[in-house]
């Protein structure tokens, strides 16, 4: 069955393809069906930082038939993009092997988390020596999927966010993950290591609630990706209470991320809509609200869900001609009303009609 679509970007441009093999195609001739008339279009929707292996930050290993579910809840939603930043085990790598890709989103993952002695949740990361990053970055990149995972910081009882690498070995990670084909994200909650890691030319900031202003020029030059995941953090606050001491810096931290989401948009940084875990990956869009809540245009929080992570993991967003047939259409244009990203009237993946 030949089955033609109309494509009417956010932009207003329409482009109609038909899809074949998987693919978009030309059309040609009389198609069977025709979908997308009167809809809205995107490429699909994007998760920029996504644990498909978990739920909640509970300390246990993955489940692989949990997180196949997931994955395939995200896709129904419109998810066609996810950057998985890794757990304590391999589940979401068994994931990608074991699913069709037509099935579930498009994922690049890291696979464990990396962290020092005493510097994460024991049983969800590799614990390394800082000394020994190198090749321990090395071999994450072979067992990953284009991405590695290290914290960057975290807290110690009685003293707060402590770094768990310095800035030079932050770059021996860098380098050494780039040679082997993989790009680094790292988290950071402390004031001092965002800065660190931009300048160690880490490629995704994760959280990053102290960057400051001067590091948006260098973050965006390189297509540098910060992903704020403001509902996450949110969450921990609600989790430690507002008034004790992790919850009065994330409170801070946040109004710093406030404050520098447009200037980071005038840089050129990709800011990226991530759920982390504070809601699951099929509800990316109420990160997208909050982006724009927190001061992003809606342009750019739309951006942020869709194209921007496209744009930055190389990916066409125009709807191309050969590429993958992906699309995720509303009745609405999201860009005047970011909720309907919750309610997709249809998703193609890989030329199949998902919903």
């Amino acid at each position: 069955m030949r089955v033609r679509v109309v494509l009417r970007s956010v932009h207003g441009e329409t482009v109609t393809r038909d899809m074949i093999e998987g693919n978009w195609a030309d059309p040609v001739g009389d198609a069977d069906l025709v979908l997308g008339e009167n809809l809205w279009a995107l490429p699909g929707l994007v998760d920029g930082h996504a644990h498909f292996a978990a739920e909640t930050m509970a300390p246990r290993p993955g489940n692989l038939e949990d997180a196949i579910t997931r994955a395939r809840t995200a896709l129904d939603a419109g998810v066609l993009l996810a950057l998985d930043k890794g757990w304590g085990d391999l589940t979401v790598l068994d994931l990608v092997e074991r699913v069709d890709p037509g099935d579930r989103p498009e994922i690049e993952a890291a696979g464990l988390i990396h962290a020092v002695e005493g510097g994460y949740i024991a049983e969800v990361c590799r614990i390394i020596d800082p000394g020994e990053v190198g090749p321990a970055m090395n071999q994450a990149a072979g067992e990953g999927r284009g991405w590695v995972k290290l914290i960057g910081d975290w807290p110690r009882k009685g003293i707060g966010p402590l770094p768990n690498f310095t800035e030079e070995q932050l770059g021996v990670a860098v380098r050494s993950a780039s040679a082997a084909g993989a790009r680094v994200a790292v988290h950071t909650m402390a004031r001092d290591v965002p800065s660190m890691a931009v300048r160690a030319g880490v490629h995704s900031i994760e959280h990053g609630l102290f960057l400051q202003l001067e590091d948006l020029d260098d973050l965006g030059s390189r297509g540098g990706i910060w992903v704020p995941t403001v509902l996450n953090m949110e969450a921990v606050i609600r989790q430690l209470g507002e008034h004790s001491s992790g919850g009065r810096l994330i409170t801070e931290g946040l109004a710093n991320v406030a404050r520098l989401l447009p200037e980071a948009v005038e840089a050129g940084v990709h800011i990226l809509a991530g759920t982390d875990l504070a809601v699951g990956t099929h509800q990316v869009g109420q990160e997208a609200v909050r982006l724009a809540e927190m001061g992003l245009s809606p342009k750019h929080a739309l951006r942020a869900v869709s194209y921007s992570g496209f744009e930055a993991t190389g990916r066409p967003v125009a709807f191309e001609v050969d590429a993958a047939a992906d699309a995720v259409m509303f009745d609405a244009n999201p860009e005047e009303d970011l909720g309907v990203l919750a309610h997709p009237r249809h998703v193609i993946r890989r030329g199949r009609v998902v919903k």
